[in-house]
């Protein structure tokens, strides 16, 4: 199964987040995870995995964003 999972969004992030997704890797092996987040803040809690897929993302959806517009107009870039 592969999932998506927003690396910069929660308290205490990027470095709770990667930490969980890591702990799920450990116990699920039939996990893979597409991480999305900005490459350079969540470069130091990073390591190798092979199940693991990073996809930076420069621009930020706020709240005050209309989700359909932002969507459409704000790219992200594949690394």
């Amino acid at each position: 199964m592969k999932i998506a999972v927003d690396g910069m969004g929660g308290d205490n992030a990027p470095k709770e987040i990667i930490e969980g997704v890591y702990k799920a890797l450990d116990e699920f092996p039939d996990l893979a995870v597409q991480l999305y987040g900005h490459q350079e803040k969540m470069q130091p809690f990073l390591k190798e995995h092979e199940r693991l897929e990073i996809i930076h993302c420069e621009e930020v959806i706020e709240g005050t964003d209309d989700p359909v517009r932002a969507v459409r107009r704000k790219k992200i870039l594949r690394w």
